[in-house]
């Protein structure tokens, strides 16, 4: 088992380590520093491995989410900026099961 510190006064707090009780209302483990009074969440006191992959849903917040309403159109075009912008919006369509 790797050592746990606080993140407040770098203390080790591995040995302190409780799971969850539901039953009385702690609903994840973690660990606690007497020192600091403080408790440490068993996904607080995980640190990165080298080779880690990021598997969250965070993202960039600069880069655009999705696609822009100017980018997609719900009838076939006569022109081919028209016929992409259907395409797309086809596309779509599809990846929430409709045809």
């Amino acid at each position: 088992m790797s050592k746990v510190c606080c993140p407040k006064c770098d203390a080790d707090i591995s040995d302190t380590n409780e799971g969850a009780d539901p039953s009385v209302g702690i609903m994840s483990g973690g660990y606690y520093c007497d020192a600091c009074d403080l408790g440490v969440a068993d996904h607080e006191a995980y640190e990165p491995l080298e080779g880690d992959v990021q598997i969250s849903g965070t993202r960039d917040p600069t880069e655009p989410l999705g696609t822009p309403f100017s980018e997609l159109a719900s009838q076939p075009g006569t022109t081919p900026e028209q016929q992409a912008k259907y395409e797309n919006f086809k596309r779509i369509a599809r990846s929430w099961g409709y045809d």
